[in-house]
């Protein structure tokens, strides 16, 4: 096991629970201390001034020299934007939220994922920098689908490591593929085939439902995250006044019969939140 995480002992503890039975308050568990060293030691090093001021610049250059405008409600003017960037520059302007998802993720995660091995889907992945965080803290054995309208960002997602709760890349403790379509239609494997329904146990959306997603199409992407995920499962969904707000999509999931467990932000100054719900 990765020195980092062996000294915190939570995924020692993870695994062995994985082990020697389901207990149904087997759940992993991370102090601030344990998610602020993990998000040092795996996420952007750079001080989170910096990001925000290349980001920035980046955003404007994308503006000026090529006329893409990525900041709309419409999530399908947005993906026509996204779809226009190419992978480096995607992630240029994506830095504040590569740096936010090792500190919202993981902060969501704690005290409702299970030390088993689960499955997982992370929508909108982009270049896989979200899905990175979920396969880090995901019991060894699990499986992480990442769903991306890009093909282009998802050859890149493909083409990296990913690190799990072992230290093991390549898929050696946590299975992670992807598919490139949109997330407003029907949920597939990297095979292209339906997930089944009460397959999941958790989905999670970092930086695209709280940006690009109005009210109607929220409503369609918790209809198929109900259909695919198990009772008792999770969804951690990200919200802003850009997109859909906090308290809008918890009316949603609420009235599918989720409740909400907590949410979570990066920072106190951030103006996204990520609702953790639970499946009734």
């Amino acid at each position: 096991m990765d020195n980092d995480l062996a000294s915190s002992g939570t995924h020692e503890g993870m695994l062995a629970d994985a082990e020697g039975g389901r207990a149904a308050d087997a759940v992993l568990r991370l102090s601030e201390r344990d998610i602020r060293r993990h998000a040092r030691a795996r996420g952007p090093r750079a001080p989170i001034t910096w990001i925000l001021m290349r980001q920035a610049y980046s955003e404007t250059r994308l503006r000026l020299k090529r006329k893409i405008r990525f900041r709309h409600r419409d999530n399908s003017k947005a993906c026509d934007a996204y779809c226009a960037m190419r992978p480096d520059e995607f992630e240029r302007v994506n830095a504040r939220q590569a740096w936010a998802n090792w500190r919202t993720i993981p902060r969501n995660l704690d005290g409702v994922l299970p030390t088993w091995p689960v499955t997982i889907v992370d929508l909108c992945c982009g270049t896989g920098q979200s899905t990175a965080v979920l396969a880090w803290y995901a019991a060894a054995g699990s499986r992480v689908l990442g769903l991306e309208y890009n093909p282009r960002f998802v050859e890149l997602a493909r083409s990296r490591s990913y690190l799990g709760a072992r230290g093991g890349e390549g898929g050696a403790s946590v299975d992670v593929r992807f598919n490139a379509q949109s997330v407003l239609d029907t949920f597939r494997d990297d095979a292209g085939q339906p997930l089944a329904e009460r397959s999941v146990d958790l989905v999670n959306a970092s930086g695209s439902v709280g940006n690009h997603f109005d009210t109607a199409a929220t409503r369609v992407l918790a209809d198929e995250i109900d259909r695919v995920l198990k009772p008792r499962g999770v969804a951690m969904i990200d919200t802003g006044d850009a997109g859909t707000d906090a308290g809008t999509l918890s009316a949603i999931f609420v009235e599918k019969g989720f409740s909400v467990v907590h949410s979570a932000k990066s920072h106190p100054l951030d103006r996204y939140r990520q609702v953790c719900l639970r499946k009734g």
